[in-house]
């Protein structure tokens, strides 16, 4: 080994052994509430933290890394988009959270059984649980990529090692833990913004603001579309909701933590805009983040301070995610019985962890062109933010079989919408596209509300 692949390994391995400490600290003495939903009272800062690193995601560091480098500016709509999403919550999140607290909501899937139906509630739960794997395995292919090409070996040795640290903490501290780990992960990933003074990119290139409309007006919308459904229909987000100590707390954090990450993402882009001139002419976005490790014009301890940094963000979005999938199909799929109870339901909890971070593991060594993969993953997420939305907002007004089964029908036909433009290639050509099947959900699931409100659907009460 080089001493820079010595001093990296070292970081990266100091930083393991810091989140299986906290996992095993933070499992003395917890409650199985805490296992679950942290007791519902986190504050200011865990929110804050945790929402804006869940949403910095290893891919997230790929993208916007090699958008500075090739683009400047030019992604900076997704963020407009977010921040808009993180806004909306803010005005709607304190109603969820008192309903979330009321009947003891765990997931946003356990508000749709109770406001719309039980099939509804298993068919979005089934996108969320598609789209989370998909996830899961994109932050593994990041962290695993991410050992092969600093330290020359295997990327599947990276990914096992990610998946095993992950796996320990989740199974000793759940859901309590993902927040304290977010937290952490949050302080760490927010210091890239003092990158740029030890590795500075050019002032010219700084100061291009013109870089921001560089792209085309559909790639503008598309992107800042895609932000914006991404926050919307993000169950993870809800959860968040959901575990707030107060309103104050979901009204100051949640447009905060979008502040934090537009910080977040412009010191990712200054490390490109800096790494451009190394990098050469006709670099791929998704290759230029890896190959900064393989120069010497970046000293050995930053390179291990970004290492690090990078494991965070990928770990941050990995538990976080493994957790809601968990979650997802204990109390979705699994018999009342098995999850009503927390001694019944944490172990298998642990169980369907573990399981989850294996099966990923090894499709994360599958992947090829990993920003297509979540281009695809997240526009299939878009389809329930019309769902989402209107529960959160009281409707339809009154629980019946056959508003259950048409909202149902409604997601199913955009799911079918967006399985043919992936499976024929459209979404390659531009991002607008992506924006067809949730176009359909919002049109679909409108119309089957606006039937509902002035009794225009028989109903038969569920």
């Amino acid at each position: 080994m080089t001493p820079t692949q010595i001093i990296i390994l070292s970081a990266i391995s100091v930083y393991f052994a810091a989140m299986i400490l906290i996992g095993l600290i933070a499992s003395r003495n917890q409650s199985h509430d805490g296992f679950v939903i942290g007791s519902r009272d986190v504050g200011y800062i865990p929110t804050i933290g945790s929402l804006a690193s869940s949403f910095r995601d290893g891919m997230g560091v790929v993208f916007w890394f090699g958008f500075g480098a090739t683009a400047g500016y030019g992604g900076l709509w997704l963020i407009v988009g977010a921040v808009a999403g993180l806004f909306l919550y803010a005005l709607i999140g304190p109603r969820v959270r008192e309903l979330a607290k009321k009947h003891d909501y765990i997931t946003i899937g356990e508000m749709i059984r109770a406001r719309i139906g039980v099939v509804s509630e298993k068919t979005t739960a089934l996108i969320v649980i598609a789209f989370a794997l998909a996830y899961i395995a994109i932050q593994l292919f990041v962290s695993g990529n991410l050992f092969a090409t600093v330290l020359g070996i295997e990327a599947w040795i990276g990914v096992v090692s990610v998946a095993v640290v992950v796996g320990f903490y989740l199974f000793f501290g759940g859901y309590s833990t993902v927040v304290k780990t977010d937290a952490i992960q949050f302080f760490l990933i927010i210091s890239l913004i003092l990158v740029p003074f030890f590795f500075q990119p050019g002032k010219e290139d700084v100061m291009n603001i013109g870089t921001l409309f560089s792209q085309s007006v559909d790639f503008q919308w598309g992107i800042g579309l895609l932000g914006f459904f991404l926050v919307l229909g993000s169950a993870d987000t809800w959860q968040r909701v959901f575990s707030a100590r107060n309103d104050k707390v979901i009204r100051a954090s949640f447009p905060l933590a979008g502040v934090m990450l537009g910080i977040m993402t412009l010191s990712l882009i200054f490390l490109g805009l800096a790494a451009k001139p190394y990098l050469g002419e006709n670099i791929a976005a998704e290759k230029a983040f890896f190959l900064i490790f393989e120069g010497d014009y970046i000293p050995s301890w930053l390179l291990a301070y970004i290492a690090v940094v990078v494991m965070a963000i990928c770990m941050s979005t990995l538990d976080t995610m493994c957790y809601l999938t968990a979650a997802t199909i204990g109390k979705n799929f699994m018999p009342p019985r098995v999850t009503e109870r927390r001694e019944q339901y944490v172990p298998l909890s642990r169980i369907v962890m573990v399981v989850i971070l294996i099966a990923m593991s090894v499709l994360a060594l599958t992947i090829s062109d990993v920003i297509q993969f979540l281009f695809n993953a997240s526009s299939l997420l878009f389809i329930l933010a019309p769902v989402y939305l209107a529960v959160a907002l009281g409707l339809p007004h009154r629980k019946h079989r056959e508003t259950d089964v048409l909202i149902t029908l409604s997601v199913v036909a955009s799911t079918i919408i967006y399985l043919f433009l992936f499976v024929n290639g459209y979404f390659d050509g531009s991002l607008m596209m992506t924006m067809i099947p949730v176009g359909v959900s919002i049109m679909l699931t409108g119309i089957v509300l606006v039937m509902d409100k002035y009794g225009l659907i028989n109903h038969s009460t569920k």
